[in-house]
């Protein structure tokens, strides 16, 4: 009798550690469902992995720097001296593409490095379809976040633009050409929100954008991380960190 009820909460108890164990299980796969990270760089290895980024370039450089700086994505030029009938482009494209037509938080932190003189520098992220080894700005359909430095140096204004088959529009300027004084930047944190009909923009937790109807002709696409600068100007850098994709 006694071997009976041992065996029976035996039994009773193997079933509730089962049951318990489903039901973490489940909640586990859910959490992941709806925090699945797609793509996550945090540069922590301290060098660009060739297995996940390529080096873009075009444009003459005294000095072009593409490297890992204090596990960030450091972009640096000196276009002391180079031509100027050209603006120069470099910085890295992921080798594989991200689908964002079932929806997609595209996030990076983008450091403008309190430049003393922003002007004619810019730092970009392309979300493009085709993939390049020069410029994306070059390919036919894009979207792009920028930072662009804003006279006489100090302050810089966001940019959001789109390429549909060649044509390019500004859907956002933060009021450029009527306003003129950009603002102070620092570490930005971007977010883009997207999927195949709409996307829009959060900039350090706030949105800025938002758009019902994109009209992009892709749902897929390579990301950039680029910065330009024109010529005659010495060495500036900017960072890149905490790049990453997860499904919305």
């Amino acid at each position: 009798m006694m071997n009976k009820e041992i065996a029976k909460k035996a039994l009773y108890l193997f079933c509730l550690i089962l049951v318990v164990a489903v039901i973490l299980t489940v909640n586990t796969v859910k959490i992941e469902e709806t925090n699945s990270s797609i793509f996550n760089e945090n540069f922590s290895e301290g060098i660009l992995n060739a297995e996940r980024w390529q080096i873009t370039c075009e444009g003459d450089f005294e000095e072009s720097t593409i490297d890992v700086y204090d596990h960030q994505l450091r972009l640096r030029a000196n276009t002391i001296g180079t031509s100027d009938d050209t603006v120069k482009f470099h910085g890295i494209r992921s080798v594989q593409r991200v689908n964002f037509s079932r929806g997609l938080n595209i996030y990076f932190n983008l450091d403008w490095n309190n430049q003393s003189n922003g002007c004619y520098l810019a730092g970009s992220v392309y979300l493009c379809p085709t993939a390049t080894n020069g410029n994306p700005r070059d390919e036919d359909d894009w979207l792009k976040f920028e930072y662009v430095g804003v006279p006489p140096g100090q302050n810089a204004r966001c940019v959001i633009a789109t390429k549909i088959d060649g044509r390019t529009g500004w859907p956002y300027t933060e009021g450029w050409p009527e306003e003129r004084s950009g603002k102070k930047i620092a570490d930005q944190h971007i977010k883009i929100i997207m999927d195949d009909e709409s996307f829009k923009v959060m900039e350090n937790g706030r949105e800025i954008y938002a758009s019902p109807s994109h009209d992009l002709n892709f749902s897929s696409a390579y990301i950039y991380l680029q910065m330009s600068s024109h010529s005659n100007y010495p060495a500036r850098e900017i960072y890149f960190d905490d790049v990453g994709v997860t499904e919305d």
